[in-house]
């Protein structure tokens, strides 16, 4: 099968080398066609929903390839949200490799942790029963509430009353896996019991009368915020418990993962300076004693860098930020701002006198200064991330060796803007040899694929391909 897909791999150079021109590349027909692989709710994908999340048959095709990889590699994520690199690396059908995730937000830490770590099924289920029985002991006065602002704009009384116990009770268990399992199970019900649309990712209070013309929805809607008032809390714990138990079974049949012998690890927060650092316990990274990921260490980078100012992750995910003590209200702001890909951009913080030292980069920027000086700073600011990030790329990654990144297109002030050729023309900047370019239509809405008027419709997604030359 490898060797077929080595072939395809051979045609796409070929063909692309002949014009250059982006070819169509359909991955998830390929990986069925060559591999038989099938991604619905397969492993522990959809233990938590998670905004952007790449199209898993994009990583399973890539690593089929050894050509790119090593059979026995390490491949490195440093934009990993919700780990399907990560998760893929380890259970691929052909060559189950290592993984190192980056990733700034706290909840995306957590859920990788939990999505990639076998945990024993009968352990579980014990652990959930004492969860329960603990939960039913506890008395009012033991219960303390989250206090975060607006909690009860989108909470109803009865809604904080119930999660706060449950929270209380998962609280008194254990440090471990298996009560980051849980955490990572309350936190997926939050949404579910809470005020805002569930139509819009990020929250925004419900207004069902918005929904009138649609009846399938109205109903729904009408019995959704109904049930907000007054929700059965424990029982859509036990029913998120009970599905994700599956899920977790399906990962514990896979040898290699309960061996350690392919191991998948989140190891720091910021793509732009990469480190190792320990995991804690609810996504927490200990950086008392990190150190520098080695400089040539890494045989592949695969990722989907942060959109154009397209996408708003930390703030679609506050609500369980907050609930799970994960990030204070102001930290959620601060890490928002901190972001790759941030809106959040002070005005006084950039200097348009940097330029990014890229043509068509600063071109854009400075065509955008002349309407917006707001949105001209998102965009200096995004480019310089981007540079960081990508000087980090080729620093830890091995001479001769490829990084694969998955971008799409925006709108910028009206202005149709090809995204990923300016991210090609700022890696060949930093030293990359463009390979090949191929673009696949984006099948899914599970991502903001519209910012608003003028962040324009993410249709397809670019896939580039970087090779690192011999220094």
């Amino acid at each position: 099968m490898d060797k077929n897909l080595g072939k395809v791999w051979y045609t796409l150079i070929s063909r692309y080398q002949k014009n250059k021109v982006p070819l169509d590349f359909n991955f998830r027909e390929t990986v069925l066609t060559y591999l038989g692989e099938k991604r619905s709710d397969v492993y522990t994908h959809y233990i938590h929903p998670y905004p952007g999340k790449i199209f898993p048959y994009t990583p399973i095709f890539w690593f089929s390839i050894p050509e790119l990889c090593p059979p026995d590699g390490t491949i490195l994520d440093p934009f990993s949200g919700s780990g399907t690199v990560l998760l893929e690396s380890i259970v691929h059908p052909l060559y189950k490799r290592n993984a190192y995730g980056v990733e700034i937000n706290p909840l995306g830490r957590l859920i990788t942790k939990v999505k990639t770590t076998t945990l024993d099924d009968k352990e579980l289920v014990k652990r959930f029963h004492f969860l329960l029985r603990s939960t039913e002991r506890l008395n009012k006065e033991d219960i303390s509430i989250p206090e975060f602002k607006n909690i009860e704009f989108w909470f109803s009384r009865k809604a904080i009353y119930k999660l706060s116990r449950l929270k209380c009770s998962i609280e008194t268990l254990d440090d471990d896996e298996y009560k980051d399992f849980f955490w990572v199970c309350f936190s997926s019900i939050i949404r579910k019991v809470s005020k805002a649309d569930p139509f819009i990712p990020p929250p925004v209070k419900l207004k069902v009368h918005k929904y009138k013309n649609s009846t399938q929805k109205y109903g729904f809607l009408m019995r959704f915020i109904r049930q907000a008032g007054n929700p059965d809390v424990t029982s859509l714990f036990e029913r998120i418990i009970k599905v994700n138990l599956d899920r977790v079974k399906s990962l514990n049949k896979i040898e290699e993962i309960k061996k350690d012998k392919a191991k998948a690890r989140i190891i720091w927060d910021d793509a732009r300076s990469i480190k190792i650092g320990k995991l804690n316990g609810k996504g927490k990274i200990i950086k008392s004693k990190a150190v520098s990921l080695r400089p040539n260490s890494i045989d592949l980078i695969l990722t989907s860098p942060p959109y154009l100012t397209a996408q708003k992750y930390i703030r679609t995910q506050k609500l369980e930020l907050l609930w799970l003590g994960l990030l204070s209200e102001k930290k959620v702001a601060d890490v928002e701002k901190e972001s790759v890909g941030s809106e959040r951009v002070s005005l006084k913080e950039i200097d348009f006198n940097r330029s990014v030292g890229v043509e068509s980069i600063d071109s854009l920027i400075n065509w955008t200064l002349s309407i917006s000086p707001q949105r001209a700073a998102t965009l200096l600011k995004y480019f310089m991330d981007m540079k960081q990030a990508i000087l980090e790329m080729c620093r830890v990654l091995k001479n001769d060796s490829y990084a694969i990144l998955v971008v799409g297109n925006n709108t910028v002030l009206g202005r149709n803007v090809e995204t990923y050729r300016l991210l090609i023309d700022l890696a060949i900047s930093l030293g990359f040899k463009l390979e090949l370019v191929v673009k696949d239509e984006i099948r899914r809405r599970g991502m903001i694929t519209k910012r608003h008027d003028s962040g324009g419709l993410i249709k397809e997604e670019f896939v580039i391909i970087l090779k690192k030359g011999v220094e």
